[in-house]
Parts: C-alpha cells; sequence; structure tokens
C-alpha cells in the first residue's frame, strides 16, 4: 500500500504509535511520550468533525492500528517464546489500548460536542488499573513505565506509582493539543492558546522540579546487609537430562556465590528457577539441591540463600485439588507445578512463594476451565494447554527478624504486587527471573529498567538477579548501583540497605486507578442514560 493511499487519520494514528515506540526503553527518549497522542487526538478530532459520515467504529479500527503498531514495535521479541503469544499479545493489547479513545470519541458524540476529549484521561487510568485485575493482564506497556530509565523525573511516583506518570503524559498531551487546535482557529482564541501552552510547560515542570529536589535530598537509612547476586548464564529452561548436568549446573552456581561471599555477607541470591531439578515439597529437604546449599552455608555461617526452583505439590486422596493440578501418572492422584521462590537458610524449614502473576499464553492459559478445550491445539501452536498453579504473595522472614519480599521475573512489573509484599513488612525486595527467552533484544532491558520504578515506589533496594539477561543492584533513587553484562556469567556483591518506612502509594496502592475506575463508570452510565433518552448524536 502507498503512504499516499493512506487516509490521513489512519497516518496520524500510526504516527502516536510509532513516537510511542521512539519514547519507550530501554534506549528510547521518553519526553516523545508528552507529544505522542496528539496525532491521534487530531485524528480523533477529525473523525468527530465527520460523524454524519462516519460510524465509531471508524475511529475505533484507526485508533487500533496505532496501538497496533505500538505493541509490536515495543514488545515484537515475544515471539522468541511463542508465534501465537506474541501474536495474540500485540493484537488483544492494542484493542485495550484503543478502547479508553473509543469510549472518549462515543462520549463527545453523545454529548453533540459539548464534552472535550478530557474524559479519555479517566477511561486510560481506568484500564491501565483494570488490566492488572485479569487473567489477560498484560502491564508491560503501562504508560508509567515509560520513565523507567530516568528516575530523576519520577521520584514523586512514591505518592502516586506508575499511574502518576500515565496522568502526567496525558494532561501534558491534552493541553498541548488543545493550544494547537486554538492556534488554529480564529484570532481571538490566541490568547487561549497561550494559556493552555503555558499551563502544559507548568505542568511539565512542577513535577520535575519537585522530583528532583527529593532526588537531591533523599538519604537511605543507614541500616546495611551485604547481598550477593549470581548469573549463572544458563538457560533454566534447557532441561538438565542427567543427574552429571544437573550437579554440573548447580555446582557452577555455587561457585559464582564463592567468588563474591565474604564473611559478611548476609545473603546469596540466584535467579528464576536456578535449580535444575525441582523439588517435591513434601519431601524438599532431601532434594540434591538443597543438600548443596546447606552445606554450603555450613561453610559460610549467617549466610541465607534465595533462589527460583520449579516446585510441585502432591494432592493424596480425599485433599480437595485446584483446577491447575494434574494427573500423577497412572496413580490416580493429582499435582500442581509452581513457579517459586525459596529461601534456604542454616537448617531451618524451606520458605516457599508461588509466583500468583503467571504470564498469558506461556505459564498459564487464561480462563483455563473456559478455555479447556482449546488446550490441545494451543499446545500444538506452542502455547500452554494448562495453568502452572498460584500462591497468595508471600514474603520471607529470616532467622534475625529480616523481611524480604521476593519477586518472579513478570510480577516485578505490577507496583500493586510489590507494595503489599512491603506491607506485609519487606525491608528489601529481591527479584529472580530468567529473561533469556528474548534473546539479545529490548526485552531484558526494559525488563531490567522497569525494577527501578518499584524501588522508587516502595523506597526499598533491590537485588536482581537474571539467569541470561542484566542483574543488577538497585538503591532507593532507582538508581542502578552495579549491574552486569547480558548473557555473561557474573558474581557481584553490593552493601544496601534496608528500609521499613512506608511510602504513601505503598499504603494506598493505585488510588488514581480505582478513582478513575468509579469515575469512568459514572461517565459510562451517562452515556447509556443519553443513549436509552434519545438525546443528541448516535454512539455507532
Amino acid at each position: 500500500m502507498k503512504l499516499a493511499s493512506l487516509s490521513p487519520p489512519l497516518l496520524l494514528s500510526l504516527l502516536t504509535g510509532l513516537l510511542l515506540a521512539s519514547a519507550w526503553p530501554a534506549r528510547g527518549f521518553p519526553f516523545l511520550a508528552f507529544v505522542a497522542f496528539i496525532p491521534l487526538l487530531q485524528a480523533e478530532a477529525w473523525y468527530f468533525s465527520r460523524r454524519d459520515r462516519y460510524s465509531g467504529l471508524s475511529f475505533l479500527l484507526h485508533a487500533w492500528a496505532g496501538f497496533f503498531a505500538f505493541n509490536l514495535l515495543t514488545t515484537w521479541w515475544i515471539v522468541y517464546s511463542t508465534i501465537p503469544g506474541m501474536l495474540a499479545a500485540v493484537t488483544l493489547n492494542a484493542s485495550f489500548m484503543a478502547l479508553p479513545w473509543w469510549l472518549m470519541h462515543l462520549a463527545r458524540r453523545r454529548s453533540g460536542g459539548r464534552q472535550g476529549p478530557l474524559a479519555v484521561v479517566l477511561l486510560w487510568l481506568a484500564f491501565e488499573h483494570l488490566h492488572t485485575q485479569w487473567e489477560l493482564s498484560w502491564s508491560w506497556l503501562d504508560l508509567g513505565n515509560v520513565f523507567a530509565a530516568h528516575t530523576a523525573w519520577i521520584q514523586w511516583f512514591e505518592y502516586t506509582g506508575g499511574a502518576g506518570g500515565a496522568l502526567w503524559v496525558l494532561a501534558v498531551n491534552l493541553l498541548l493539543f488543545s493550544a494547537l487546535i486554538q492556534y488554529r482557529s480564529a484570532e481571538h482564541f490566541g490568547k487561549r492558546a497561550a494559556w493552555n501552552t503555558a499551563l502544559a510547560l507548568i505542568v511539565f515542570v512542577l513535577p520535575s522540579a519537585l522530583s528532583f529536589h527529593i532526588f537531591s535530598t533523599y538519604e537511605e537509612t543507614h541500616d546495611p546487609v551485604e547481598v550477593v547476586v549470581v548469573q549463572p548464564a544458563e538457560d533454566p529452561y534447557e532441561p538438565a537430562l542427567t543427574t552429571a548436568e544437573v550437579r554440573q549446573r548447580v555446582e557452577t552456581m555455587l561457585n559464582l556465590a564463592e567468588l563474591s561471599t565474604g564473611p559478611n555477607t548476609r545473603f546469596v541470591v540466584a535467579p528464576e528457577v536456578a535449580n535444575p531439578q525441582g523439588i517435591w515439597l513434601h519431601e524438599a529437604g532431601g532434594q540434591y539441591t538443597v543438600r548443596r546449599l546447606r552445606e554450603h552455608m555450613e561453610e559460610h555461617p549467617g549466610l541465607a540463600w534465595v533462589l527460583g526452583s520449579f516446585t510441585y505439590r502432591l494432592y493424596r486422596d480425599g485433599e480437595a485439588a485446584p483446577k491447575t493440578a494434574r494427573p500423577y501418572g497412572n496413580s490416580g492422584l493429582v499435582y500442581d507445578v509452581y513457579n517459586s521462590a525459596i529461601l534456604a537458610e542454616g537448617d531451618f524449614p524451606l520458605q516457599v512463594h508461588h509466583k500468583s502473576k503467571l504470564v498469558p499464553g506461556i505459564e498459564r492459559m487464561p480462563y483455563f476451565t473456559l478455555l479447556r478445550p482449546l488446550g490441545k491445539l494451543v499446545d500444538r501452536l506452542g502455547g500452554i494447554a494448562g495453568s502452572l498453579g498460584t500462591g497468595n504473595p508471600q514474603v520471607f522472614e529470616t532467622s534475625r527478624g529480616e523481611v524480604v519480599a521476593p519477586a518472579i521475573c513478570y510480577e516485578s512489573i505490577y507496583g500493586e504486587h510489590l507494595s503489599g509484599q512491603v506491607r506485609q513488612g519487606a525491608t528489601l525486595i529481591f527479584i529472580i527471573t530468567n529473561d533469556g527467552w528474548w534473546r539479545d533484544t529490548p526485552g531484558y532491558r526494559q525488563h531490567n529498567q522497569y525494577a527501578r520504578i518499584r524501588a522508587v515506589e516502595t523506597r526499598r533496594s533491590i537485588a536482581r538477579s537474571a539467569s541470561t539477561g542484566i542483574s543488577s543492584f538497585i538503591g532507593q533513587k532507582g538508581e542502578i548501583i552495579k549491574q552486569s553484562e547480558w548473557n555473561e556469567p557474573a558474581s557481584m556483591a553490593a552493601t544496601l540497605h534496608h528500609n521499613n518506612r512506608i511510602t504513601f502509594y505503598t499504603r494506598t496502592g493505585n488510588f488514581i486507578g480505582r478513582i478513575s475506575v468509579f469515575l469512568s463508570a459514572l461517565l459510562l452510565l451517562y452515556m447509556l442514560v443519553l443513549r436509552i433518552s434519545g438525546k443528541t448524536g448516535r454512539m455507532g
């Protein structure tokens, strides 16, 4: 298709997608986000001015095209895990992102132009919040994440969380768009356009100034703890097929830890599924990796290990089993498989946290009960026909009373999830992840940067261990203290600081999102009333 043959609103929508992708971490320029939605707002105005000729569905399709481009350009690397999963993620997420814009457009049509595009702010913030709550959740591209690599600008996220960043971006876009429209209008609107431009500048500058003030004055509480992070640079999803391979991987992990472990080292953090064998929970103490970890801890008194492992729970006769349980051979019993984090400390029983935020299509089939008949087809196409088990978010409490929050891979992109663990008393965050399946792409770099937002929101230091991605230490201001190279064996030590202060965001969660859901519901109810009463405009 020739560029000249594309309609003006389609070009504008695609430009929004291109600008958002160009703003995205880890190598984008985030401040493009402050103008990225202006083309889409122009496309909406184009359709609104021709609402007698075009239905609202026309704008929906064009908005979808722009968000499809954004999703494809920023998350194409999902293809290395599963092609159907990548297509589903890009297509569905573009649809979800287009929905708030379509609803805003319908509201404007129904009100006959008395309502501007401001409603899209509420609808978008409500969408981002609701998108974290269901089994199709894919919050990788929440707008606040655009600032992940520039945390000096967003220190106020400790009050608002990432939703504050989305509100910031949308507000500036709307004010600049309003100024642009007024400059193009009759001459007497010139002063109003200047005021909107000035207001956009104020809305941009004030949060920035506040952030830099907090950044320059914030001091971490002096409560040091020495942590070692290991990066084996082995893909944990490539199974160890023999006993010799299992032992070789365990020894590699221990040898890496030994390179950085000193007399004051308190924790060693190893990545997601670092244990190559998995653990049956009813006989965990006899598992080879657990025995070797305890031997290592005997050589280093006071040391504790946090690492990832698949774990298995066998359900005996008469025990209620969840729908995710699967048959255990021909025994008539069933068992569940979990992606877990474990804390091993001396001879104390293992503590286990089961991953609760599973990746749709990779670790779980969304709405498994409903879609079970599609299981064989999904499995054949490279997805997952069933689901891993899940658990409630847990924290680890050591024998010394220290409390740490384990986050497994995908869990680290959810601010409210980690805030819940911090409210349970966690003073440090340990992120364990794989990051190997997306190869050398923007994916693992984005994932590492997103952890910096979690540090700001909770004011917790973070130790991040990735098997083949980037491992890092992150301070409470979101600064990267130290990080490894991609896909290289690494062992690093750093002194982090415990912090027991609860930030406003940690205490309240995403209050911006919840308020937006309530106000959006009122808006949709108002639209429904107008439709039933047959007032101005048409909805379709």
